[in-house]
């Protein structure tokens, strides 16, 4: 219990000095716990149930591209895009396996209407405002966006399923996340400098505890 303690406690304290110095413009310094976030959610996940290797992985490369996405540059920008479709797809593959079946069967389930609206909206809105703007990055930013409302659909799909508060966790998490990564597309590519800056960590971290109150058990 200590361990766990001490953990949740070290979680929280790099998230509140990351989030601190985004805010004051401590730039060195929110690089630096940045990258001390999801390693401390993953010592985390082990102590608090015993995770499955593919959620393990799945959060090594949510580590890699906050990594990748510190430096300036667009092939930073599109490595980081790549690690986290990574997580993204090991996301949706752990929640297809607690729904059963495939995902083209998932869209004709009778409660996938709504969260098919929701997803359907946030997606199409997204690529309408950022089309003219992405250039040469309309490939992965647009294949990155369907795989995000992909895992957006699945969380809220699978709460609609099952109504637990683990499954609330993971759609609430799904839409933070979700939402952090529009932030990032919006300081990138939309406005002429960074609107959002802190909000982006703001909501990210969050996304990232809540689901693991879901994914930290063996799947």
């Amino acid at each position: 219990m200590q361990k766990k303690q001490f953990f949740l406690g070290f979680f929280l304290l790099v998230s509140c000095v990351n989030v601190w110095a985004k805010v004051n413009a401590f730039d060195l310094l929110a690089a630096g716990s940045k990258t001390v976030i999801i390693p401390a959610l993953i010592a985390l996940v082990f102590l608090q149930g015993n995770p499955s290797k593919k959620y393990i992985i799945a959060l090594f490369f949510s580590w890699l591209g906050d990594v990748l996405l510190i430096p300036q540059g667009t092939p930073f920008f599109i490595a980081g895009i790549a690690a986290f479709w990574v997580t993204q797809l090991l996301y949706c593959s752990l929640m297809l396996a607690q729904l059963g079946g495939t995902l083209l069967q998932q869209f004709s389930k009778s409660k996938a209407l709504l969260p098919l609206l929701l997803v359907g909206a946030y997606l199409v809105s997204m690529i309408y405002l950022m089309f003219p703007r992405l250039g040469e990055l309309l490939i992965p930013v647009s294949l990155y966006a369907c795989t995000l409302s992909i895992t957006g659909f699945l969380g809220i799909l699978l709460w609609r399923e099952t109504k637990t508060k683990k499954t609330a966790y993971l759609a609430m998490g799904c839409f933070l996340f979700m939402l952090s990564d529009s932030m990032i597309a919006f300081d990138a590519f939309y406005f002429s400098e960074a609107f959002f800056t802190y909000w982006v960590m703001i909501t990210y971290i969050p996304a990232q505890y809540l689901i693991s109150l879901f994914l930290r058990k063996s799947q």
